[in-house]
């Protein structure tokens, strides 16, 4: 768990079944997010521009999640604001993933965490329960029943006990 010390100093200690069960989890996530192939007879110039996205929310309610629509009220809007902005929200979300995973392999006991490494881990988190949640179907986390032995609404408890141990170490 993330705990503050001196000096807004932020550290964070995982048990090794912690990292196995983080590193899968983000390394799924990663799967996930990974672009699907591209038009190859798209514009150079705009596949260049990183303009040559999706212009439909994806069919994946997870990814429509994570990749919601701009403007739900005009299609053509929104299909404008998906092409320009999917593949850089996309590239930001997987940079984040890709930084907490780079450092999950070189935790060892208690590991320091930066200020940009804290952002980069509650994006990261942020972004697995957002899907871990669409997954479950819950909606409202009032609907939640807690006390279910059930791995996905455990491993969900997990990440949002993970998420709060962070947001009360940066406060």
């Amino acid at each position: 768990m993330f705990k503050s010390g001196i000096g807004g100093r932020i550290s964070l200690k995982l048990d090794d079944a912690e990292k196995q069960v983080l590193s899968q989890i983000f390394e799924q996530m990663d799967d996930l997010l990974q672009v699907p192939n591209f038009d190859k007879n798209a514009d150079p110039l705009a596949r260049m521009l990183n303009m040559d996205g999706s212009t439909q929310i994806s069919e994946d309610p997870a990814l429509a999640r994570l990749f919601p629509d701009g403007y739900s009220e005009d299609e053509h809007a929104s299909a404008d604001f998906r092409r320009f902005t999917e593949q850089d929200l996309r590239q930001a979300k997987m940079d984040a993933l890709n930084d907490v995973r780079l450092m999950l392999m070189d935790i060892s006991g208690k590991s320091a965490v930066t200020p940009v490494q804290a952002q980069s881990w509650l994006k990261a988190i942020n972004d697995v329960r957002l899907v871990l949640g669409t997954r479950l179907e819950i909606a409202d986390e009032r609907e939640i029943d807690f006390d279910v032995d059930e791995p996905g609404i455990n491993l969900y408890n997990y990440l949002t006990y993970l998420q709060g141990t962070l947001l009360d170490a940066l406060s």
